[in-house]
């Protein structure tokens, strides 16, 4: 509000008081529920259904209907929409009190503003009303001081405290537009794994985080939250296309920006029924083919990581042109069973004397997995005994490209410790030996990292495979100006990979190999991780990095406080994989 006057002084200027009251009614406006009949959003969706497939048009109807029954019914203005939950709020409460307090400056997310990685262990915390999170479409919001502002009573939110509400949310709120009510009260985003985040503790690091850097940051946790705000992400986003030669026909789909991660499986049933499984965050998606004719397999399959379509293409058994492809049908896959599969030994490959690279094919099966994701791992003789490994990009060079492969394969670098239990078995598989693999685990986005065009890479040992597959996305994408890997190994002999990344070292990707323990040849870096050497190879803090790390859990230690308490660097900025 302006000043007023000196012979007003301590009297606000009524017209600037009209024109903040007019400025707070105008943001109520942008987030009151919409007041459309239910006609309206009917022939609205009937509108948008022409732009998506028969079944994505006919689940959407009947979602809008159930909306609309529920919408139309309420009159009452509240920002809940829901009449019956309505409760009397104290003075200084409204809505327009709420929009006062978070243009106040006042810190509602609880955790000083810097967007983290919050797991549902972690939610489960905060389910107080003196300490309240609730997660809403995979958003972490701090509710603790909207309690009493909230049209539906305490009691009512506090039903969803301290868990992922999304499904409570959608039953009795879904048209309410909550992200701009509680735009202040992001926290960060919800993580489906167990094991604690890496950049939990971001808020101790805050002070020493510039604001160009906190800007960075929270602009790209917000672009991500922003896109997730699609309750049927999966059907409503994905949009499969087709287009076809006379000797082939492709598949490919046109992935938005909000489905980061994304994880593709094929399955062939036969020569012309298939079912393609894209496997998102919180949902997965099934489109099963019947085509016209036969076609064979494997298809050869492409993904674009600038525009991140992803296509299948596969050769026609009868060289001649389709009227159309064929039938789909567009279900979900509510199976939370983790299914192994059988896959052959198709080439092992020793990299040096203690890692190999075993390419393994499935029958029938293919899996398109996201940089940084992880399979699981079983031998028979070993019973349920397992060990998780991060598939590998086949190389980075095409010269590098391992005998046997094709597209239906998997490549896994895998390292031989003498006295381990699997390891040795692994490795010593033979051409036509199986093992079981899992399908896709974990829930990695390296998109939530594209806004920083610098990236570093902490790398110890074996901890270099999940760096591999950044690698080969950040080679093309235009928007990475620099990848700089640090890699860390004992000795000559330990070293592994290195002419291959040679290959593709030059003006964007920079490697340097440091050895703690090397022959006296040795004309490179010396010694183990230290403040001195990543504060000369890395450098303080940047707003236009980010940091990947992996490696044993002393290393990752080291790692974790040199990075944060000497060169404070942000825990968003940092992603720790699982060594």
């Amino acid at each position: 509000m302006k000043k007023s006057s000196v012979k007003d002084q301590g009297k606000p200027d009524e017209t600037d008081a009209r024109d903040d009251d007019k400025d707070i009614r105008d943001k109520m406006k942008k987030i009151d529920v919409k007041s459309s009949s239910s006609a309206d959003s009917s022939s609205s969706m009937a509108r948008n259904s022409a732009l998506l497939p028969s079944g994505v048009a006919r689940v959407k109807q009947q979602e809008a209907g159930r909306i609309n029954q529920r919408g139309s019914s309420s009159s009452s203005g509240s920002a809940t929409g829901n009449p019956r939950n309505k409760t009397a709020l104290a003075p200084g409460h409204s809505l327009m009190d709420w929009i006062r307090l978070g243009n106040s400056g006042a810190d509602l997310t609880g955790v000083g503003g810097v967007p983290r990685i919050v797991t549902l262990s972690e939610l489960a915390t905060h389910n107080k009303k003196n300490d309240a999170w609730i997660a809403i479409r995979g958003i972490v919001f701090n509710v603790t001081q909207y309690m009493d502002f909230h049209p539906g009573g305490i009691d009512e939110l506090m039903r969803g405290v301290g868990k992922d509400a999304t499904k409570l949310f959608e039953s009795v709120h879904a048209w309410v537009n909550y992200q701009s009510i509680l735009q202040k009260c992001v926290v960060g985003r919800l993580s489906r794994g167990t094991t604690p985040s890496p950049t939990e503790n971001t808020v101790s690091n805050t002070a020493d985080c510039s604001s160009a850097t906190l800007n960075q940051i929270t602009s790209c946790t917000t672009h991500s939250a922003s896109q997730e705000n699609a309750s049927d992400s999966g059907l409503s986003s994905i949009k499969m296309d087709w287009k076809q030669t006379v000797p082939s026909i492709t598949f490919f789909y046109k992935i938005f920006r909000h489905c980061p991660g994304i994880c593709y499986e094929l399955i062939k049933y036969n020569n012309s029924r298939m079912v393609f499984k894209l496997i998102f965050e919180n949902d997965t998606i099934l489109h099963e083919l019947n085509l016209t004719g036969d076609v064979e397999w494997p298809p050869t399959c492409t993904r674009n990581f600038e525009t991140m379509q992803m296509e299948f293409t596969f050769i026609k058994r009868e060289k001649m042109p389709w009227m159309k492809y064929g039938l789909q049908m567009i279900t979900r896959d509510n199976s939370t069973v983790r299914a192994f599969r059988d896959y052959e030994v198709v080439a092992n490959e020793p990299l040096s004397s203690q890692v190999h690279l075993l390419v393994v094919r499935a029958k029938d099966f293919l899996q398109i997995i996201h940089p940084g994701r992880h399979v699981v791992v079983k031998l028979n003789e070993f019973g349920d005994l397992s060990r998780s490994y991060t598939p590998v990009p086949p190389c980075l060079h095409p010269d590098d490209m391992p005998p046997n492969y094709t597209s239906n394969c998997l490549c896994l670098m895998v390292k031989k410790y003498p006295n381990g239990t699997m390891s040795p078995s692994i490795t010593a598989l033979q051409l036509g030996q199986t093992l079981l693999l899992s399908s896709v685990v974990g829930d990695f986005s390296l998109e939530i990292y594209d806004c920083f065009p610098v990236i570093h890479m902490l790398a110890a040992g074996t901890g270099l495979t999940p760096m591999l597959g950044i690698i080969q996305r950040s080679l093309v994408k235009r928007s990475v100006r620099t990848i700089n890997l640090l890699h860390f190994n004992k000795d000559e002999e330990s070293m592994f990979y290195h002419r291959q990344l040679e290959k593709v070292s030059g003006e964007k990707l920079k490697v340097t190999y440091i050895l703690s323990q090397p022959q006296d040849t040795w004309t490179g870096r010396r010694g183990l991780i230290s403040q001195e050497l990543l504060e000369e190879l890395v450098g303080k803090n940047n707003f236009e990095g980010c940091v990947f790390t992996c490696g044993p859990p002393l290393f990752m230690q080291a790692a974790r406080k040199y990075l944060r308490d000497h060169l404070q660097w942000c825990g968003q900025q940092i992603y720790e994989f699982d060594g």
